[in-house]
C-alpha cells in the first residue's frame, strides 16, 4: 500500500502540478486492489488537512492553493469561524458565504485577505476570512430539539444554540411527535446561506418531554454525537474477558503482589485503573516508587472489535447523572480496574528517585498486581495530616482501620512527591488552579449538591507520580526510536502573552515577563485564595494554546516537559490504551518489524487527529450537560430570583459583562442596559465598561454580585442583574 508520506510529498512537490485521484493512481502505480484504500488515505489526508482537493477536481497543497480544511463553528447569530484541524489562524466566514455548512462540520475554506476594521485607535486587524467552498464531513446529520407544530409545517428549535436555523418538518414526517416533545430529527435538506433556506428532515425518534429523566442526557449525546451503544461484536468480545487472570497470563509477568499497594480515587470512581507501591532499594539507598497501571491492552488488541470501539469514542465521557465509558461498564470495572484483594494484570513503571526527589533511574515491564487498599482523597488526606502530629488516640483510630503500613507508606510517599513537585516546579513548569465542581445527581438526573473541589495533598501525591510514569514511558518511547502518540502542548502566541501580561498590570499593578516561567510561577502562587486568583488563572489558560496528541516527540509548554505522552488512564483515555498496545507488541518483539514499525506509523497521524478531537468533543459535552443540569437547579430553586449571589466578571464586551458565580459552575451576563446604577461606556484601552459618573471600571477578575433576572433553558442562557457594590 502507498504509504501517507509518499501521497503529501508527491502532492506538495513544487515539481509536479496538481493531480485528479486517477493520475495519482497511476503516478504511484497504486494496485487496482488497493484503489478502495487509497481513496480513503486522500480523504483521511483531506479532513487532516494536509492536502485538499481543490479546482478541477485536483489535489493541492492547501497553503500554496489559498484553501484549508476547518471544522467550523457557528454562531447563532449566522456567522462561523473556520478553525483549521491542521495549524493556522481562526478564520471569520460572513453569514452569505456559509454555503450549506452547519456547526461542527469538516468544511473546506477559500482564503480572502485579512479583515480590517476601523477601531477607536485606528485600522486594525481582524484576522483572515472565507467562504466555505464545500462540506468535507457532516457532524449534523442528526439533531435534538424541541418540536414546534404550524397549520402547514412543522419545525423542530434545535437545543445546540450554535444552530441558527430551525429544521422543517413536511407533514406526514412528525412521527407522532406532540407539541414542545423533545425530538431527534434527520436531516433530508441541506441549508442554503445564499436564499437563506432551512434545513428539511423528518423526526425519527421521541425522547420525552423536557426535564424528563435522562432526556438531557440523551440529547447531549446526540448532539455532540456520543456513541452510546458497543457493537454485538464487541460485548461478545467484553463478556470473554474473565473476571479473573488464568494462570497462563502471569506466568512471564514481574510478581508484585507481596508488595504493599494503594489506589487512591475519588469515592465515586467509575473506573480503577492505577495504584501505588513504595519500597527503598537497599543496594542504591534510593526510593523506589511503582507506578502499576491496569494492562487493559492484554485484552484489548489493536484491531479488535473492543478496539475499534475505544478509538470510535477516543475516551469516557462522564454526564454527572450518567458515564459514557470507553469500554463496556462491566469489564471496565470488574474485569480490568483495580479491585481490592484480587490480582491484575498490569504494566508497572519503575520509578527510582535520589534524596533531592530527582528521578534517576526507571523501567517498565508486565506485572502482576494486587491491591491491598483501595482508598478515597479524603481517608488518605486524613492520614497525612494525622502524620504531621495528631493526638496518638486518632493515629491509633487511624491505625487500626487502615493498618500501620498503610498509615506509613502514604505519608512517605506525601513526602516524596514534595520534592518530585519542587524540582519539577524549578525546572519550570506551570501549575494552573482553575476552579471545579463537584456536582452530584439524585436517580432523577436532577442535581443535589453542588461543591468546589479542593485540590490537597491527596491529589497532588497521585498527581506527581503519575506525571512522573508518563515522563518516562515518553522517553522510553524516543530512546527506543519506537512509533508512539505523544502528548503534546505548543509555546503560547507572542500577542497572546502579551495580553496577559497587559491584563495582570490592569488588575494587580504587576509587570512581568509573561516569557518567564519563574514569574508566572510566582504570579499564581501570590495570588493563591485572593478574589483575583480564579480570574487570572482563567485568563493565562486562554491565553495558552490547546494541547493536542501527536505522532511525532515535542515539548509539552505547561509542564515543561520533552517529550510527554498518556499512559496512565488506559481504561478512558484511547491514546493511552494505544501506548500500552505498542509496548506489548516491543516486549513480544513485533515492533523489530520495519512492516510493524511503518504500519504504526501510518495510523498514528489519523489516531492522533481523531483522538484530539473525541477529547475537545467529550469536554464540549461534560460542559454542556453540566450547564443544562446547573440551569435547570437554579430554575427550581426556591425563591432564586430573590437570591444575591457573589461572582467575578469573565469576560468584557461592548454590549456587557460576563459573570461566573463562585459557590456554582455558572456563567451568565449582565447585559449594559442591566447595568442600572450608571451609563457605562466600553474602553477598549482597558478592556472594561466604565461608569460615566461614578468612574466604577467592570473588567476582567472585578468581584460582583449578582441576582439571577431570566433563565433561558431553550437557549441554555442565564441574564443577571448586577447589584450595587457594599
Amino acid at each position: 500500500m502507498v504509504t501517507r508520506d509518499s501521497v503529501v510529498n508527491l502532492v506538495k512537490s513544487r515539481r509536479n502540478r496538481p493531480m485528479t485521484t486517477e493520475e495519482m493512481v497511476r503516478r504511484l502505480s497504486v494496485d487496482a486492489r488497493e484503489e478502495d484504500q487509497f481513496r480513503q488515505l486522500l480523504q483521511q489526508l483531506q479532513l487532516g488537512g494536509q492536502i485538499v482537493r481543490g479546482r478541477g477536481r485536483r489535489w493541492v497543497d492547501p497553503s500554496l492553493a489559498g484553501l484549508v480544511a476547518a471544522r467550523l463553528q457557528a454562531n447563532p447569530a449566522g456567522f462561523g469561524f473556520a478553525i483549521p484541524v491542521a495549524e493556522g489562524q481562526d478564520v471569520y466566514v460572513p453569514p452569505e458565504a456559509m454555503a450549506d455548512a452547519m456547526h461542527n462540520d469538516i468544511v473546506l475554506v477559500e482564503m480572502k485577505r485579512q479583515r480590517r476594521r476601523k477601531g477607536r485607535y485606528g485600522m486594525r486587524k481582524r484576522g483572515p476570512s472565507g467562504r466555505v467552498l464545500r462540506v468535507l464531513h457532516r457532524a449534523n446529520e442528526q439533531l435534538v430539539g424541541r418540536f414546534v407544530p404550524g397549520p402547514n409545517i412543522g419545525r423542530v428549535v434545535p437545543d445546540d444554540p450554535h444552530v441558527a436555523q430551525e429544521v422543517y418538518v413536511p407533514h406526514g414526517q412528525e412521527n407522532g411527535a406532540a407539541e414542545n416533545e423533545i425530538v431527534v430529527v434527520k436531516i433530508t435538506a441541506w441549508p442554503q446561506a445564499v436564499t437563506e433556506k432551512n434545513p428539511e428532515g423528518e423526526v425519527i425518534r421521541l425522547l420525552g418531554r423536557e426535564g424528563d429523566p435522562g432526556v438531557d442526557v440523551q440529547s447531549v449525546a446526540i448532539q455532540f454525537d456520543l456513541p452510546r451503544e458497543f457493537s454485538p461484536r464487541a460485548m461478545r468480545e467484553a463478556e470473554a474477558i474473565p473476571f479473573e487472570p488464568p494462570a497462563e497470563s502471569t506466568r512471564k509477568r514481574r510478581d508484585l503482589t507481596h508488595h504493599l499497594t494503594v489506589a487512591i480515587d475519588p469515592e465515586d470512581a467509575r473506573d480503577r485503573d492505577d495504584a501505588l507501591s513504595l519500597h527503598r532499594d537497599e543496594r542504591t539507598g534510593r526510593q523506589v516508587v511503582m507506578a502499576h497501571i491496569v494492562d487493559a491492552s492484554h485484552y484489548v488488541h489493536p484491531e479488535s472489535a473492543l478496539d475499534t470501539e475505544a478509538r470510535s469514542r477516543g475516551c469516557s465521557v462522564y454526564m454527572v447523572s450518567d458515564f459514557l465509558p470507553m469500554l463496556p461498564k462491566d469489564i471496565t470495572v470488574n474485569a480490568l480496574g483495580f479491585v481490592q484483594g484480587r490480582d491484575r494484570l498490569a504494566k508497572t513503571v519503575v520509578l527510582e528517585f535520589d534524596g533531592d526527589g530527582e528521578l534517576a533511574h526507571y523501567s517498565i515491564c508486565p506485572s502482576v498486581v494486587n491491591v491491598d487498599r483501595i482508598m478515597s482523597y479524603p481517608e488518605v488526606l486524613e492520614i497525612l495530616e494525622a502524620s504531621d502530629g495528631a493526638e496518638e488516640e486518632v493515629v491509633r483510630g487511624l491505625t487500626a482501620r487502615h493498618s500501620p503500613e498503610v498509615c506509613t507508606i502514604l505519608p512517605a510517599l506525601d513526602e516524596l512527591a514534595r520534592k518530585v513537585r519542587a524540582r519539577r516546579r524549578s525546572g519550570g513548569s506551570v501549575d494552573f488552579d482553575v476552579p471545579e465542581y463537584d456536582v452530584r445527581a439524585g436517580e432523577d438526573g436532577r442535581v443535589i449538591a453542588v461543591t468546589q473541589v479542593e485540590r490537597d495533598r491527596s491529589h497532588t501525591l497521585i498527581e506527581e507520580f503519575m506525571l512522573s510514569a508518563n515522563c518516562a514511558v515518553a522517553r522510553f518511547f524516543k530512546h527506543n526510536r519506537l512509533p508512539g502518540i505523544y502528548r503534546t502542548h505548543k509555546e503560547p502566541d507572542e500577542e497572546a502573552l502579551a495580553k496577559f501580561a497587559q491584563f495582570v498590570h490592569t488588575a494587580t499593578s504587576q509587570e512581568i515577563d509573561p516569557t518567564d516561567r519563574s514569574q508566572l510561577q510566582n504570579l499564581l502562587s501570590g495570588l493563591a485564595g485572593t478574589e483575583l486568583a480564579d480570574a487570572v488563572n482563567m485568563q493565562l489558560l486562554r491565553a495558552m494554546k490547546r494541547a493536542a496528541y501527536s505522532p511525532r516527540p515535542s515539548a509539552h509548554y505547561a509542564l515543561h516537559f520533552d517529550p510527554y505522552c498518556h499512559f496512565t488512564s488506559p481504561l478512558r483515555r484511547y491514546p493511552d490504551l494505544v501506548v500500552h498496545q505498542l509496548l506489548d507488541q516491543y516486549f513480544a518483539g513485533k515492533l523489530a518489524s520495519d512492516n510493524m514499525r511503518q504500519m504504526w506509523r501510518e495510523k498514528l497521524p489519523g489516531i492522533s487527529r481523531s483522538c484530539t478531537h473525541a477529547e475537545q468533543r467529550a469536554d464540549e459535552a461534560e460542559r454542556e450537560i453540566i450547564k443544562l443540569k446547573m440551569l435547570r437547579y437554579l430554575q427550581e430553586r426556591p425563591a432564586v430570583h430573590a437570591q444575591v449571589f457573589d461572582a467575578v466578571i469573565t469576560g468584557v464586551q461592548d454590549y456587557g459583562v460576563f459573570a461566573q458565580l463562585r459557590q456554582f459552575p455558572v456563567e451568565g451576563l449582565v447585559s449594559l442596559r442591566a447595568l442600572r446604577d450608571d451609563a457605562y461606556r466600553f474602553d477598549e484601552r482597558q478592556n472594561a465598561l466604565v461608569g460615566a459618573r461614578s468612574g466604577r471600571v467592570l473588567r476582567l477578575g472585578t468581584p460582583v454580585r449578582v441576582k439571577i433576572d431570566a433563565i433561558d433553558m431553550s437557549r441554555r442562557t442565564v441574564d443577571f442583574i448586577l447589584r450595587p457594590q457594599g
